[in-house]
């Protein structure tokens, strides 16, 4: 009986964990173990939504968005090895896609530790809910929304995203563009701030 038992709980720990596609340890030589990072300028991509996700690749298989350069510190690839997100995604197929976005999707997401100004977090906080909210719910940290996650990102990628879109250099949802081109410098400061801070 007890060895049934354990038969029983290993195929439900099987079932409820599935084993991560294989690109998904050369995603983690810069994103972070199961998509976490610890790095000021990369994204955090664990629990962001599979519908965001898919479509953030899909800009960069496009270059619809900039090529971000990559540089290996450790892990799969060869240490100082280098290559960009566009060339990356393109070697992915519709099924790789799939497979990893629901992967990463499943993930935690982890707020990064920023150090942020929460004067100007607070400034952010009334630029959000004027501005933001109703496509980013909840300060930006819903995923359900399939509009990705701001709230708790590192920083220097925060600082670097708004650059891109700033500059018309990312696709945009229609109703976004206008919004962002209106918005001034110190608002987009205390945007960033506010996202930092974990939107709250």
């Amino acid at each position: 009986m007890r060895s049934v038992l354990l038969v029983l709980a290993t195929l439900v720990v099987t079932m409820a964990a599935p084993a991560a596609p294989p690109q998904a340890a050369g995603c983690a030589d810069c994103h972070g173990k199961d998509g976490v990072s610890a790095a000021a300028e990369v994204p955090t991509i664990a629990g962001i939504s599979a519908f965001a996700l898919e479509e953030q690749l899909q800009g960069y298989k496009a270059k619809a968005r900039p090529c971000a350069k990559v540089k290996f510190a450790s892990g799969t690839h060869p240490a100082g090895a280098t290559d960009d997100m566009c060339t990356i995604a393109g070697k992915l197929s519709d099924a790789d896609l799939g497979a990893l976005t629901t992967h990463f999707a499943a993930q935690k997401f982890v707020a990064a530790k920023n150090t942020v100004d929460p004067a100007k977090a607070a400034i952010g906080k009334k630029v959000h809910s004027t501005n933001c909210e109703k496509c980013h719910s909840e300060g930006g940290s819903l995923a359900d929304d399939d509009a990705s996650i701001l709230a708790g990102q590192p920083k220097g990628y925060l600082v670097q995203a708004f650059k891109e879109l700033r500059a018309g250099e990312r696709e945009m949802d229609e109703k976004m563009a206008p919004k962002i081109k209106a918005l001034k410098g110190p608002e987009v400061d205390a945007l960033i701030e506010f996202y930092a801070s974990g939107g709250k």
